[in-house]
């Protein structure tokens, strides 16, 4: 099954987090030791003080990675003395248990997932925002009479179980004669279904189902006021103490990939498509040209990328903990910090 077409497990991340946290804490006291570096390394790599790193992605290699892959490529991770490995995510693997565990200093995930764990115990601390506003979107067919979340009423709608944005969605919009169906990263009962409304990435879908046809609009949950950063870089709150230098030279190599991939993302394309086959290079195109508009923003004009606010942090949270996902309002800023993040130009 092509990876870019049904990434079923990206699409279903929600909460489900929490499914994890039990096997999380079993790694939490691994240490981190996994960042420290090699023994074996030769006098040349010693004498370079090249550290070896590992991020591990959220899905298999994609435009929504480009930022990452292109720092790789182009060597800005060496140039921070980083000896950079990227493990791509994939329907088995947790980003938020690997490095929990050790054996990986940096992840991927969403916000959601951050305050999830943290709510239970797991020390997770996000450093950066590769998306400014999430992909997620209600996707329904292009003739259907919808022009607002409150048209979405009556319908037979497709989430993942537990998908926290889609449960603010129904409250915010008395959304109480929906018929809720589970969805399984296939589209043939959406595309027979002309009423049907599914879960989508803008990024992704589509394009995919255009492919096949089938023209469609879309509402992004950003929109409805569910508002997490998406694709953001995490790491552990012991990682962050013993290598605050690490942790700045990552984060200055990853945003220069960035800032790289935004204006060459068709050169970079082939460097992902190499790292993952099932892409083709058209559906990388329109995935990168419309996750432009998400990652780069008024906001990050003033920020710079990556920047997250405490404001932002602070709705999520409340907006979590009013539909029941969270159990305590922890001191927000232990969640997140922006201090390792280059200065904005």
């Amino acid at each position: 099954m092509n990876q870019k077409v049904f990434p079923l497990k990206k699409r279903m991340l929600g909460f489900t987090v929490s499914m994890t946290l039990a096997l999380i804490f079993a790694g939490c006291n691994a240490g981190t030791e996994g960042g420290a570096a090699d023994g074996n390394a030769s006098p040349e790599e010693e004498s370079a003080k090249m550290m070896k790193i590992t991020q591990v992605t959220n899905w298999f290699a994609q435009p929504e990675h480009g930022g990452q892959y292109t720092a790789l490529a182009k060597g800005y991770y060496k140039e921070e003395g980083i000896d950079m490995t990227i493990e791509p995510g994939g329907p088995q693997v947790s980003s938020m248990q690997i490095v929990a565990s050790g054996k990986a200093q940096f992840g991927m995930g969403q916000a959601d997932e951050v305050l999830t764990a943290r709510d239970s115990g797991i020390p997770i601390v996000a450093i950066a925002a590769v998306f400014q506003k999430s992909p997620q979107a209600m996707l329904f067919h292009a003739d259907a009479d919808i022009a607002d979340f409150e048209d979405l009423n009556g319908r037979n709608v497709y989430t993942a179980p537990g998908s926290g944005y889609w449960d603010f969605i129904k409250k915010k919009y008395s959304l109480n004669e929906v018929k809720d169906l589970a969805y399984t990263g296939q589209f043939v009962n959406f595309i027979e279904d002309k009423n049907a409304v599914t879960q989508s990435y803008i990024t992704s879908e589509p394009f995919t189902l255009k492919q096949q046809g089938v023209e469609t609009r879309y509402l992004l949950t950003y929109d409805a006021g569910f508002q997490p950063y998406s694709n953001v870089l995490f790491t552990t709150e012991d990682f962050l103490k013993e290598y605050p230098d690490v942790v700045k030279g990552y984060l200055a190599a990853s945003v220069k990939g960035w800032n790289y991939y935004k204006d060459n993302y068709e050169e970079m394309n082939e460097v992902l498509k190499e790292k993952n086959p099932d892409l083709t290079l058209e559906g990388m195109k329109y995935g990168a040209e419309q996750e432009m508009q998400l990652i780069f923003t008024e906001e990050t004009d003033v920020n710079g990328m990556g920047s997250m606010t405490e404001e932002r942090w602070t709705k999520l949270q409340n907006d979590m903990y009013d539909l029941g996902l969270l159990k305590n309002k922890e001191d927000i800023t232990g969640a997140f910090t922006t201090e390792y993040l280059p200065a904005a130009k």
